[in-house]
Parts: structure tokens; sequence; C-alpha cells
């Protein structure tokens, strides 16, 4: 199946379930030589003659500013971010304990504040979430913004506790997973992850540790009763854990 296929059975099915009540991001209509009718977001290609039906909400949050405020990549960035989706992202950092900006550029890249983007590899949504990190998440619809981000932030605050607050490890493993980082100790030598950490962080304008873990402990207990704490429940698949969050020091 053919990405713009994947596109359009996804978008179809969100436009009849009336999911999508806002538009953020354009949506092309189009029907095929045998009068079957198709959307996407890529209006090139095989497509011909396309319509426009959803146009994306290009208002921004601080268009108001004065310019003489905008002097590095982060300020930049939040003048570019759709106004729908600042509220989102800050109440899901609130809750979880991180910094917006950061969410910000990692939204930049992962997927370009298209909530409706899907990757080669599965990966969907304004955050790029994999169908068994979403399912983790208990993200039930990875095309809502609201959704997508809570998963995504959510899964990022357990990285940064995962990695100690090292930024630059936590975004290698959102990309090319906790177990590529384990195996080599460090930003895995792919050139994709290696180009994804520096390209957030040039965004975000910042290097090195800025996250204080707050250590996530996860309890549970063994066969025989004895009490288990651990840091990392990948450790443990065959236990059942209780996510038990600590203060930060």
């Amino acid at each position: 199946m053919t990405g713009i296929h994947r596109w359009s059975i996804a978008v179809g099915v969100l436009l009849l379930a009336g999911v999508i009540t806002t538009a953020n991001a354009d949506i092309y209509q189009f029907v095929d030589e045998n009068g079957v009718v198709h959307m996407t977001n890529v209006p090139g290609g095989r497509v011909k003659k396309p319509t426009k039906i959803l146009m994306e909400n290009r208002k921004t949050a601080s268009s108001s500013a004065s310019p003489s405020r905008r002097t590095d990549n982060r300020s930049q960035l939040a003048d570019s971010i759709p106004v729908s989706y600042i509220n989102i992202i800050n109440a899901a950092c609130s809750r979880f304990g991180v910094d917006p900006s950061l969410v910000h550029a990692i939204v930049k890249v992962e997927s370009d504040f298209n909530p409706y983007a899907i990757s080669r590899k599965g990966a969907m949504g304004l955050m790029q979430l994999m169908p068994q990190t979403a399912n983790t998440m208990n993200v039930r619809n990875t095309f809502s913004p609201d959704e997508n981000i809570e998963g995504g932030v959510k899964y990022l605050r357990y990285l940064l506790d995962r990695y100690e607050g090292n930024i630059s490890l936590a975004l290698a493993a959102y990309n090319a997973g906790e177990t590529a980082v384990k195996k080599w100790g460090t930003i895995p030598p792919f050139k994709e992850t290696q180009d994804y950490v520096k390209k957030i962080l040039q965004i975000y304008n910042w290097t090195g540790k800025t996250f204080v873990p707050r250590y996530t402990i996860y309890v549970g207990a063994g066969a025989d009763g004895t009490i288990l704490l651990t840091d990392n429940p990948s450790n443990h698949p065959d236990k059942t854990l209780r996510r038990k969050m600590g203060q930060s020091l």
C-alpha cells in the first residue's frame, strides 16, 4: 500500500467519524480513474486537479509581538506554531514537568505541526508516535492533537527520567528506540538519529542536561511476595508494575 493510499484511508476514516473539527493542515480531495474519492495532504504526484477542502490555520500565538524580541531559535519557532496547539502543549508539559520549548522543537522536526502526518515506518500525528508507543501511553486516537501531545510528552518525560535528564540521549531514544541507545551507550551512530538530535537541539538552542530527573520508580511484587522496585520496567516484562513518581531533587 503506497503512502498516499494510507493517507487517503486514514483521513477518510477521520472525516467520517467527525473527528476533524479544526483545520490545522491543508487537505486536498480528488477522484481517481475509478471514481473513488481520495483525501490527501500531498497535492503533487499522481493527484490530478486536487481541490483544497481544508486550509491550515496559519494564525500564530505571538503575531503581535515586537520583532525586536524575536532573537533566538525558540522565539522564532514560537511565532510559527499554530495557535490552537499552544495551550495543548503547555498543559501537557505542565502536568509532566517538561519544557514546552523542547516539545515545540520536537513537533517541528517530527511533523512540522501536521496532525495527520504519517511516516514510512508508521509513526503518526504531531509527535509521530509509533502504534506500540501510542498504546503504551494510552493514546486511542493518534490523530487527535490533544491525545497525541499528551502521549508524546508523557513518553518524553519517561525518557528524560530514564536517562537522568540527558536531553540528547532522551531524543536519541525517542527517534531510534531505547534498545539502540542501550546497545551503543550513547547516541547511536545512525545518520538519521544524529541529524535528528542535532536539529532539535539547534531549534531548542540548548545542549547538555537541563532536566532534573524525577526518578520515576515502578513497584511490583515477585512470585514469592518480594517487593520489586525498578526505574526500568522494560527489564521486567513478566511483572505487573505500578508507576510511582518521586519528587525532583
